[in-house]
């Protein structure tokens, strides 16, 4: 099993294509993945979404400080990420949270 790299998100039981689309495009808009994986568990498989952030960000240490401007500058874009992506999740759960 692959867990995304930002967040694994509940799936709602109605609407999960609808979901899945609105998630693809948003996240698609600030260059992150949506996956819809099928989660084994005791009580029965269930799908959810997991989402993964653009690859030159996954690796980043937050409290690098080796003063290579280059990786400031990405440890800048990787917080605008992620708050983007904290936004969008936000607008989802307001969005599909009835249905989760």
């Amino acid at each position: 099993m692959n867990y995304g790299t930002y967040t694994t998100m509940d799936c709602p039981t109605k609407k999960e294509d609808e979901a899945y689309d609105w998630l693809q495009s948003k996240f698609g808009h600030i260059g992150g993945k949506v996956r819809r994986l099928i989660n084994p568990h005791d009580f029965g498989s269930y799908p959810s979404f997991e989402v993964d952030m653009p690859e030159e960000y996954e690796f980043l240490i937050e409290d690098c400080d080796d003063g290579n401007i280059e990786t400031e500058t990405l440890l800048v874009k990787k917080d605008a990420w992620v708050e983007s992506a904290n936004n969008i999740e936000r607008e989802y759960s307001n969005k599909f949270g009835k249905y989760l």
